[in-house]
Protein backbone atom coordinates (compact mmCIF):
# COMPACT_ATOMS: atom_id res chain seq x y z
CA UNK A 1 0.00 0.00 0.00
CA UNK A 2 1.72 3.20 -0.90
CA UNK A 3 0.36 6.71 -0.13
CA UNK A 4 2.40 8.35 -2.69
CA UNK A 5 -1.17 9.30 -5.19
CA UNK A 6 -2.80 12.28 -5.16
CA UNK A 7 -4.43 13.72 -1.61
CA UNK A 8 -8.12 14.24 -1.08
CA UNK A 9 -9.30 17.67 0.16
CA UNK A 10 -11.79 16.95 3.86
CA UNK A 11 -13.69 19.72 5.44
CA UNK A 12 -15.14 19.25 8.84
CA UNK A 13 -19.12 19.71 8.79
CA UNK A 14 -19.38 23.30 9.75
CA UNK A 15 -16.72 24.24 6.48
CA UNK A 16 -14.64 26.35 8.85
CA UNK A 17 -11.21 23.87 8.77
CA UNK A 18 -9.57 22.06 5.49
CA UNK A 19 -7.40 19.28 4.98
CA UNK A 20 -5.43 17.71 2.11
CA UNK A 21 -4.82 13.71 3.44
CA UNK A 22 -4.88 10.56 1.83
CA UNK A 23 -7.96 8.80 2.48
CA UNK A 24 -8.21 4.84 2.90
CA UNK A 25 -11.83 3.34 3.23
CA UNK A 26 -11.46 0.65 5.69
CA UNK A 27 -14.23 -2.79 5.47
CA UNK A 28 -12.55 -4.84 8.40
CA UNK A 29 -9.96 -4.81 10.96
CA UNK A 30 -7.42 -6.10 8.97
CA UNK A 31 -7.77 -3.39 6.39
CA UNK A 32 -7.12 -1.32 9.07
CA UNK A 33 -4.17 -2.90 10.46
CA UNK A 34 -3.12 -2.84 6.77
CA UNK A 35 -2.87 0.70 6.87
CA UNK A 36 -1.35 1.16 10.36
CA UNK A 37 1.45 -0.77 8.97
CA UNK A 38 1.96 0.96 5.90
CA UNK A 39 1.43 4.25 7.43
CA UNK A 40 4.30 3.62 10.13
CA UNK A 41 6.59 2.45 6.91
CA UNK A 42 5.91 5.65 4.78
CA UNK A 43 6.25 8.13 8.10
CA UNK A 44 2.88 9.22 8.08
CA UNK A 45 0.47 9.85 10.98
CA UNK A 46 -3.57 8.22 10.84
CA UNK A 47 -6.85 9.22 12.43
CA UNK A 48 -9.74 7.65 12.04
CA UNK A 49 -12.73 9.12 10.21
CA UNK A 50 -16.59 8.34 10.45
CA UNK A 51 -19.26 10.36 8.99
CA UNK A 52 -17.44 13.84 9.36
CA UNK A 53 -20.18 15.76 11.58
CA UNK A 54 -17.55 17.22 13.96
CA UNK A 55 -17.47 20.83 13.51
CA UNK A 56 -13.61 20.93 14.02
CA UNK A 57 -10.52 19.60 13.20
CA UNK A 58 -10.58 16.46 15.40
CA UNK A 59 -11.09 14.23 11.89
CA UNK A 60 -8.71 15.62 9.87
CA UNK A 61 -4.99 15.26 9.65
CA UNK A 62 -3.43 17.56 7.04
CA UNK A 63 -0.28 15.75 5.18
CA UNK A 64 -1.55 12.06 6.68
CA UNK A 65 -3.90 9.68 6.41
CA UNK A 66 -7.60 9.29 7.37
CA UNK A 67 -9.12 5.76 7.96
CA UNK A 68 -12.89 6.13 7.29
CA UNK A 69 -14.44 3.44 8.71
CA UNK A 70 -18.09 3.94 7.21
CA UNK A 71 -17.71 0.79 5.48
CA UNK A 72 -17.49 -0.59 8.14
CA UNK A 73 -21.72 -0.79 9.30
CA UNK A 74 -22.43 -3.96 9.96
CA UNK A 75 -25.03 -4.61 13.04
CA UNK A 76 -23.20 -7.49 14.65
CA UNK A 77 -25.54 -8.90 17.43
CA UNK A 78 -29.00 -7.04 18.60
CA UNK A 79 -30.87 -8.70 22.35
CA UNK A 80 -34.07 -7.26 21.67
CA UNK A 81 -34.97 -8.76 25.29
CA UNK A 82 -31.88 -6.87 27.04
CA UNK A 83 -31.59 -3.90 24.78
CA UNK A 84 -27.91 -4.29 23.97
CA UNK A 85 -26.38 -4.07 20.27
CA UNK A 86 -23.19 -5.11 19.11
CA UNK A 87 -22.21 -2.72 15.89
CA UNK A 88 -19.26 -2.09 13.85
CA UNK A 89 -18.32 1.54 14.17
CA UNK A 90 -19.83 2.82 10.26
CA UNK A 91 -23.22 1.79 11.41
CA UNK A 92 -25.28 5.21 11.77
CA UNK A 93 -27.68 6.29 15.02
CA UNK A 94 -30.62 6.11 11.98
CA UNK A 95 -29.47 2.55 11.32
CA UNK A 96 -29.35 1.52 15.53
CA UNK A 97 -32.54 3.08 16.11
CA UNK A 98 -34.66 1.31 13.29
CA UNK A 99 -33.97 -1.66 14.26
CA UNK A 100 -34.26 -0.73 17.81
CA UNK A 101 -37.49 1.21 17.69
CA UNK A 102 -39.76 -1.68 16.74
CA UNK A 103 -38.81 -3.79 19.78
CA UNK A 104 -39.26 -0.70 22.22
CA UNK A 105 -35.95 0.61 22.53
CA UNK A 106 -34.05 3.83 22.16
CA UNK A 107 -30.41 5.08 22.37
CA UNK A 108 -30.44 6.82 25.67
CA UNK A 109 -28.03 9.58 24.88
CA UNK A 110 -28.99 11.37 20.90
CA UNK A 111 -27.20 14.07 19.26
CA UNK A 112 -29.34 16.10 16.98
CA UNK A 113 -28.49 14.50 13.87
CA UNK A 114 -29.29 10.62 13.27
CA UNK A 115 -26.51 10.28 10.34
CA UNK A 116 -23.80 10.72 12.91
CA UNK A 117 -21.92 7.19 13.44
CA UNK A 118 -21.64 5.26 16.69
CA UNK A 119 -17.57 5.04 16.24
CA UNK A 120 -18.18 9.04 16.33
CA UNK A 121 -20.62 8.71 19.61
CA UNK A 122 -17.87 7.56 20.95
CA UNK A 123 -15.08 8.99 20.08
CA UNK A 124 -16.32 12.14 21.20
CA UNK A 125 -18.47 11.04 23.68
CA UNK A 126 -21.34 12.99 22.71
CA UNK A 127 -23.91 14.25 24.72
CA UNK A 128 -27.84 15.18 24.53
CA UNK A 129 -30.51 17.13 25.47
CA UNK A 130 -30.67 15.04 29.18
CA UNK A 131 -26.83 15.79 29.52
CA UNK A 132 -27.75 16.68 33.06
CA UNK A 133 -29.36 13.32 34.19
CA UNK A 134 -28.19 10.60 31.60
CA UNK A 135 -24.35 11.44 31.04
CA UNK A 136 -22.80 11.41 27.71
CA UNK A 137 -22.99 8.25 25.33
CA UNK A 138 -19.57 6.59 26.59
CA UNK A 139 -21.79 5.75 30.16
CA UNK A 140 -23.98 2.82 28.05
CA UNK A 141 -20.90 1.75 26.16
CA UNK A 142 -20.86 -2.32 27.63
CA UNK A 143 -17.53 -2.82 25.85
CA UNK A 144 -15.14 -1.66 22.72
CA UNK A 145 -13.28 -3.88 20.63
CA UNK A 146 -9.91 -1.51 19.11
CA UNK A 147 -6.99 -1.85 17.36
CA UNK A 148 -4.38 -0.11 18.59
CA UNK A 149 -1.27 1.44 17.07
CA UNK A 150 0.87 -1.38 16.97
CA UNK A 151 -1.60 -4.00 15.78
CA UNK A 152 -2.72 -5.25 18.64
CA UNK A 153 -6.44 -5.92 19.27
CA UNK A 154 -8.23 -5.41 22.54
CA UNK A 155 -11.24 -5.58 24.60
CA UNK A 156 -12.21 -2.95 26.82
CA UNK A 157 -14.59 -2.32 29.72
CA UNK A 158 -15.76 -0.36 32.62
CA UNK A 159 -14.93 -3.60 34.80
CA UNK A 160 -11.96 -4.66 32.88
CA UNK A 161 -9.60 -1.81 32.62
CA UNK A 162 -11.42 0.84 33.61
CA UNK A 163 -8.67 3.56 33.41
CA UNK A 164 -7.80 2.82 29.91
CA UNK A 165 -11.82 2.25 29.07
CA UNK A 166 -12.83 5.85 30.82
CA UNK A 167 -9.74 7.45 29.11
CA UNK A 168 -10.78 5.43 25.37
CA UNK A 169 -14.15 6.83 25.14
CA UNK A 170 -14.50 10.33 24.17
CA UNK A 171 -10.60 10.13 22.73
CA UNK A 172 -11.23 11.36 19.15
CA UNK A 173 -9.33 8.40 18.05
CA UNK A 174 -6.17 9.26 19.26
CA UNK A 175 -5.60 5.81 21.72
CA UNK A 176 -6.69 3.22 18.65
CA UNK A 177 -9.55 2.50 16.68
CA UNK A 178 -12.41 0.84 17.71
CA UNK A 179 -13.65 -2.05 15.12
CA UNK A 180 -16.82 -2.75 17.14
CA UNK A 181 -18.98 -1.26 20.05
CA UNK A 182 -21.42 -2.63 22.66
CA UNK A 183 -24.30 -0.17 23.75
CA UNK A 184 -26.89 -0.97 25.95
CA UNK A 185 -30.04 0.66 25.16
CA UNK A 186 -32.70 2.37 26.94
CA UNK A 187 -36.70 0.70 27.44
CA UNK A 188 -39.01 3.24 26.16
CA UNK A 189 -43.24 2.45 26.73
CA UNK A 190 -44.58 4.44 23.69
CA UNK A 191 -42.48 6.41 20.90
CA UNK A 192 -43.83 9.75 22.31
CA UNK A 193 -42.86 12.73 24.56
CA UNK A 194 -45.06 15.50 26.09
CA UNK A 195 -43.36 19.02 25.15
CA UNK A 196 -43.70 22.32 27.15
CA UNK A 197 -42.54 25.50 26.07
CA UNK A 198 -41.81 28.15 28.64
CA UNK A 199 -40.60 31.89 26.75
CA UNK A 200 -38.27 33.76 28.71
CA UNK A 201 -37.60 37.61 28.32
CA UNK A 202 -33.84 38.10 29.65
CA UNK A 203 -31.79 35.56 30.60
CA UNK A 204 -32.52 35.51 34.57
CA UNK A 205 -35.38 34.04 33.81
CA UNK A 206 -33.94 30.93 31.40
CA UNK A 207 -32.20 29.74 34.42
CA UNK A 208 -35.19 29.71 36.60
CA UNK A 209 -36.83 27.61 34.00
CA UNK A 210 -34.19 25.27 34.04
CA UNK A 211 -34.38 25.14 37.83
CA UNK A 212 -38.23 24.82 37.66
CA UNK A 213 -38.28 22.08 34.70
CA UNK A 214 -34.79 19.86 35.67
CA UNK A 215 -37.04 17.20 38.16
CA UNK A 216 -39.74 16.93 35.96
CA UNK A 217 -38.71 16.43 32.31
CA UNK A 218 -36.28 14.18 31.06
CA UNK A 219 -34.92 16.11 27.99
CA UNK A 220 -34.77 20.58 28.28
CA UNK A 221 -32.92 22.73 26.11
CA UNK A 222 -33.21 26.37 25.61
CA UNK A 223 -32.83 28.73 22.32
CA UNK A 224 -31.66 31.98 22.80
CA UNK A 225 -32.12 34.93 20.46
CA UNK A 226 -28.87 36.10 19.71
CA UNK A 227 -30.06 39.42 18.91
CA UNK A 228 -32.00 40.53 21.59
CA UNK A 229 -29.85 43.20 23.57
CA UNK A 230 -30.03 45.23 26.77
CA UNK A 231 -33.06 44.70 28.94
CA UNK A 232 -33.87 41.23 26.78
CA UNK A 233 -30.46 39.69 26.60
CA UNK A 234 -30.70 36.31 26.49
CA UNK A 235 -34.66 36.15 25.91
CA UNK A 236 -36.05 32.95 24.41
CA UNK A 237 -37.78 29.77 25.00
CA UNK A 238 -37.02 26.75 27.25
CA UNK A 239 -38.35 23.61 25.66
CA UNK A 240 -38.68 20.12 28.20
CA UNK A 241 -39.64 16.68 26.94
CA UNK A 242 -41.06 13.88 29.20
CA UNK A 243 -41.07 10.53 27.85
CA UNK A 244 -44.59 9.25 27.38
CA UNK A 245 -45.20 6.52 29.91
CA UNK A 246 -48.39 4.99 28.31
CA UNK A 247 -48.86 1.41 27.89
CA UNK A 248 -48.97 2.05 23.82
CA UNK A 249 -46.12 0.15 22.47
CA UNK A 250 -43.45 1.73 20.40
CA UNK A 251 -44.41 -0.15 17.63
CA UNK A 252 -44.59 1.85 14.39
CA UNK A 253 -41.75 1.95 12.21
CA UNK A 254 -38.83 4.73 12.36
CA UNK A 255 -39.81 6.97 9.62
CA UNK A 256 -38.33 6.67 6.78
CA UNK A 257 -37.74 10.17 4.48
CA UNK A 258 -41.11 10.63 2.87
CA UNK A 259 -41.79 11.95 -0.37
CA UNK A 260 -42.55 15.32 1.09
CA UNK A 261 -39.47 15.04 2.86
CA UNK A 262 -37.25 14.63 0.00
CA UNK A 263 -38.98 17.12 -1.65
CA UNK A 264 -38.75 19.90 1.07
CA UNK A 265 -34.31 19.16 0.81
CA UNK A 266 -34.50 21.33 -3.22
CA UNK A 267 -37.07 24.01 -1.54
CA UNK A 268 -35.10 24.61 1.29
CA UNK A 269 -32.24 25.31 -0.29
CA UNK A 270 -34.10 27.61 -3.22
CA UNK A 271 -35.19 29.79 -0.16
CA UNK A 272 -31.89 29.66 1.64
CA UNK A 273 -30.38 31.36 -1.65
CA UNK A 274 -32.70 33.76 -1.88
CA UNK A 275 -32.02 34.89 1.56
CA UNK A 276 -28.51 34.64 1.86
CA UNK A 277 -28.14 38.26 0.34
CA UNK A 278 -29.45 39.93 3.27
CA UNK A 279 -28.63 37.19 5.74
CA UNK A 280 -28.37 39.02 8.93
CA UNK A 281 -31.32 41.08 8.86
CA UNK A 282 -33.39 38.14 7.67
CA UNK A 283 -31.95 36.49 10.91
CA UNK A 284 -33.05 39.11 12.86
CA UNK A 285 -36.48 39.19 11.89
CA UNK A 286 -36.63 35.31 12.04
CA UNK A 287 -35.38 34.91 15.52
CA UNK A 288 -38.42 37.63 16.51
CA UNK A 289 -41.03 35.66 15.13
CA UNK A 290 -39.68 32.42 16.70
CA UNK A 291 -39.30 33.64 20.13
CA UNK A 292 -42.77 35.80 19.73
CA UNK A 293 -44.32 32.57 18.38
CA UNK A 294 -42.64 30.62 21.09
CA UNK A 295 -44.24 32.95 23.76
CA UNK A 296 -47.89 32.08 21.86
CA UNK A 297 -47.20 28.33 22.15
CA UNK A 298 -46.17 28.46 25.50
CA UNK A 299 -49.17 29.91 26.79
CA UNK A 300 -51.06 26.58 25.14
CA UNK A 301 -51.42 23.35 26.74
CA UNK A 302 -48.32 20.86 26.23
CA UNK A 303 -48.06 18.84 22.51
CA UNK A 304 -47.57 15.15 22.04
CA UNK A 305 -45.07 14.46 19.56
CA UNK A 306 -43.39 11.50 18.01
CA UNK A 307 -39.74 10.94 19.73
CA UNK A 308 -38.28 10.42 16.12
CA UNK A 309 -38.71 14.17 14.77
CA UNK A 310 -38.20 15.80 18.85
CA UNK A 311 -35.32 14.13 18.53
CA UNK A 312 -33.97 14.36 15.04
CA UNK A 313 -33.45 17.43 13.06
CA UNK A 314 -34.68 16.68 9.36
CA UNK A 315 -32.20 16.46 6.26
CA UNK A 316 -33.56 19.82 4.82
CA UNK A 317 -32.55 21.62 7.79
CA UNK A 318 -29.03 20.59 7.72
CA UNK A 319 -28.80 21.56 3.81
CA UNK A 320 -30.29 25.01 4.38
CA UNK A 321 -27.44 25.33 6.98
CA UNK A 322 -24.83 24.92 4.42
CA UNK A 323 -26.38 26.73 1.88
CA UNK A 324 -26.90 30.12 4.21
CA UNK A 325 -22.96 29.64 5.18
CA UNK A 326 -21.21 28.63 2.49
CA UNK A 327 -17.90 29.68 4.06
CA UNK A 328 -18.80 27.72 6.84
CA UNK A 329 -19.86 28.53 10.70
CA UNK A 330 -17.72 28.82 13.92
CA UNK A 331 -19.01 27.50 16.97
CA UNK A 332 -17.99 28.16 20.63
CA UNK A 333 -19.65 25.82 23.01
CA UNK A 334 -18.44 26.90 26.78
CA UNK A 335 -19.36 24.31 30.00
CA UNK A 336 -19.41 26.73 32.92
CA UNK A 337 -19.72 25.31 36.57
CA UNK A 338 -23.26 26.36 38.00
CA UNK A 339 -22.77 29.26 39.75
CA UNK A 340 -20.58 30.91 37.59
CA UNK A 341 -22.88 30.22 34.58
CA UNK A 342 -25.49 33.45 34.22
CA UNK A 343 -23.51 36.06 34.77
CA UNK A 344 -20.26 34.36 32.48
CA UNK A 345 -23.16 34.06 30.00
CA UNK A 346 -24.04 37.37 30.06
CA UNK A 347 -20.85 38.31 29.72
CA UNK A 348 -20.23 36.48 26.39
CA UNK A 349 -23.17 37.17 25.03
CA UNK A 350 -22.81 41.29 25.54
CA UNK A 351 -18.97 41.02 24.16
CA UNK A 352 -19.94 39.37 20.80
CA UNK A 353 -22.74 41.98 20.57
CA UNK A 354 -19.87 45.02 21.31
CA UNK A 355 -17.73 43.45 18.90
CA UNK A 356 -20.39 42.97 16.15
CA UNK A 357 -20.16 39.04 16.18
CA UNK A 358 -23.94 38.47 15.85
CA UNK A 359 -24.71 35.12 16.64
CA UNK A 360 -26.98 33.33 14.59
CA UNK A 361 -27.87 30.32 16.70
CA UNK A 362 -28.00 30.26 20.34
CA UNK A 363 -28.29 27.36 22.68
CA UNK A 364 -28.07 26.43 26.69
CA UNK A 365 -28.05 23.12 28.01
CA UNK A 366 -28.15 21.95 31.55
CA UNK A 367 -24.94 19.47 32.32
CA UNK A 368 -23.32 17.11 35.29
CA UNK A 369 -20.13 15.67 35.75
CA UNK A 370 -18.88 12.46 34.51
CA UNK A 371 -16.35 9.95 35.13
CA UNK A 372 -14.33 10.31 31.60
CA UNK A 373 -10.79 11.60 31.54
CA UNK A 374 -11.16 13.57 28.61
CA UNK A 375 -14.29 14.79 30.25
CA UNK A 376 -16.21 17.90 28.84
CA UNK A 377 -18.98 18.60 31.23
CA UNK A 378 -19.05 20.07 34.67
CA UNK A 379 -21.80 20.57 37.21
CA UNK A 380 -23.19 23.40 35.45
CA UNK A 381 -24.48 24.60 31.99
CA UNK A 382 -23.07 25.20 28.16
CA UNK A 383 -23.30 27.75 26.18
CA UNK A 384 -23.59 27.13 22.07
CA UNK A 385 -22.94 30.07 19.95
CA UNK A 386 -22.51 29.83 15.74
CA UNK A 387 -21.49 32.79 13.89
CA UNK A 388 -21.01 33.09 10.45
CA UNK A 389 -17.53 32.94 9.03
CA UNK A 390 -16.59 34.40 6.03
CA UNK A 391 -13.19 35.96 4.63
CA UNK A 392 -14.18 39.28 5.48
CA UNK A 393 -14.93 38.40 9.14
CA UNK A 394 -12.48 35.49 9.86
CA UNK A 395 -9.66 37.02 11.68
CA UNK A 396 -12.05 39.46 13.63
CA UNK A 397 -14.04 36.56 14.86
CA UNK A 398 -11.21 34.47 15.57
CA UNK A 399 -9.77 37.43 17.73
CA UNK A 400 -13.47 37.19 19.77
CA UNK A 401 -13.52 33.75 20.03
CA UNK A 402 -10.14 33.52 21.61
CA UNK A 403 -11.20 36.38 24.14
CA UNK A 404 -13.85 34.41 24.92
CA UNK A 405 -12.19 31.37 25.73
CA UNK A 406 -9.50 33.44 28.28
CA UNK A 407 -13.10 34.37 29.87
CA UNK A 408 -14.49 31.22 30.18
CA UNK A 409 -11.27 29.81 31.57
CA UNK A 410 -11.00 32.15 34.05
CA UNK A 411 -14.37 31.07 35.44
CA UNK A 412 -13.16 27.41 35.69
CA UNK A 413 -15.01 26.50 32.34
CA UNK A 414 -13.99 23.71 29.88
CA UNK A 415 -14.42 23.30 26.55
CA UNK A 416 -16.23 20.78 24.05
CA UNK A 417 -13.13 19.75 21.33
CA UNK A 418 -16.16 18.72 18.74
CA UNK A 419 -17.31 22.26 18.72
CA UNK A 420 -14.10 23.83 19.66
CA UNK A 421 -11.12 25.37 16.52
CA UNK A 422 -9.01 28.19 18.51
CA UNK A 423 -8.18 26.15 21.77
CA UNK A 424 -4.37 26.14 22.84
CA UNK A 425 -2.39 23.37 24.23
CA UNK A 426 -1.88 26.19 26.94
CA UNK A 427 -5.23 27.10 26.84
CA UNK A 428 -6.73 23.04 27.31
CA UNK A 429 -4.68 22.36 30.01
CA UNK A 430 -5.53 24.88 31.91
CA UNK A 431 -9.02 24.44 30.91
CA UNK A 432 -8.88 20.46 31.90
CA UNK A 433 -5.57 20.15 34.12
CA UNK A 434 -2.66 19.41 33.88
CA UNK A 435 -2.87 16.11 35.69
CA UNK A 436 -5.55 14.93 32.90
CA UNK A 437 -3.47 15.84 30.02
CA UNK A 438 -0.38 14.27 31.30
CA UNK A 439 -2.35 11.29 32.44
CA UNK A 440 -3.58 11.03 28.85
CA UNK A 441 -0.46 11.40 27.11
CA UNK A 442 0.97 8.90 29.01
CA UNK A 443 -1.55 6.23 28.29
CA UNK A 444 -1.22 7.53 24.79
CA UNK A 445 2.70 6.42 25.18
CA UNK A 446 1.55 3.35 26.08
CA UNK A 447 -0.76 2.17 23.45
CA UNK A 448 0.78 4.48 20.59
CA UNK A 449 4.76 4.94 21.51
CA UNK A 450 5.31 6.31 18.02
CA UNK A 451 2.67 8.96 18.01
CA UNK A 452 1.46 7.38 14.73
CA UNK A 453 -2.51 8.45 15.69
CA UNK A 454 -2.66 11.67 15.20
CA UNK A 455 -4.99 14.89 14.09
CA UNK A 456 -5.22 18.20 13.56
CA UNK A 457 -6.75 18.63 16.53
CA UNK A 458 -3.87 16.51 18.31
CA UNK A 459 -1.49 18.99 17.50
CA UNK A 460 -3.53 21.64 18.23
CA UNK A 461 -4.18 20.91 21.53
CA UNK A 462 -1.85 18.06 23.16
CA UNK A 463 1.41 17.60 21.16
CA UNK A 464 2.92 20.43 22.35
CA UNK A 465 2.46 19.68 25.37
CA UNK A 466 4.92 16.57 24.96
CA UNK A 467 7.80 18.65 25.09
Amino acid sequence: MNFAGTQSELTNWSKSARSQCFVYKASDSAGIAGVLAAARAQHLSVIPHGAGHSYTDAALNSGGVVIDVTPMRRILSWDAGHGVMCVEPGVTLREMVQLAWPDGWWPTVSPSTADVTIGGCAAMNVNGRNAWKCDPFGAYILSLDVLLANGESCTLAPGRDPQLFYAFVGSMGLLGIITSITVQLQRISSGSVTIRKHSAVCLDQIFALFAQEEYRSDFMEAWLDGFASGGHLGRGILTSAALDNSSQAASSPFPPPSLPGRLEVPLVSSVANLVRPVLLPALQIANTANYWSGRWVSKATSQRRSLVPYTFWPPAAFVGYHVLFPQGVETFQAFVPRPNAPEIFRQLLNYSQQQDCLPVWCVIKQHRRDPFLLSYQLDGYSLELNYQRTHQNAETLKGVLQYMIAVVIEAGGRFYLAKDHFLTHVQYRQSVGGEVVDTFLRLKQTCDPETLLQSDLFRRVFQPALY
